[in-house]
């Protein structure tokens, strides 16, 4: 190989080093984000469901918020623990609200739900 010759694959080697960290920096973390929850969804993702709130209501024991989201991919189950803010997210929505939640998805007695961290994983839209 010629000195030019190497400088050259020298160079483009460089160019496609610098192109792949430029990558891993600026879509990296694209990967690490939630994605919409559906039954493919696995537990432990962070995911979001956008739709209308089809039904709530309050277990009978700790006060936990249960909701029924009507969602593009079919109904999603939602939890809202007492202690992250389930009264308050009560107070906030009524049926045939349109949301947007973030949360955990979980398993629960075989199927899965979407269990919501605190309050500001609700939005009404």
């Amino acid at each position: 190989m010629e000195k030019e010759e190497k400088v050259i694959v020298i160079l483009l080697s460089m160019v496609f080093l610098s192109l792949s960290i430029a990558y891993l920096v600026f879509f990296g973390s694209v990967a690490s984000e939630e994605s919409m929850f559906s039954s493919s969804s696995l537990p432990g993702e962070d995911a979001f469901v956008e739709g209308t709130v089809v039904s709530k209501r309050l277990t009978y024991s700790g006060n936990h918020l249960i909701l029924m989201v009507d969602s593009p991919y079919g109904p999603a189950k939602i939890f809202v623990p007492s202690e992250n803010g389930a009264s308050e997210i009560d107070d906030l929505l009524d049926g045939g609200s349109v949301v947007h939640i973030s949360g955990k998805v979980d398993e629960y007695e075989g199927e899965l739900e979407l269990i919501v961290e605190k309050v500001d994983d609700v939005d009404v839209l």
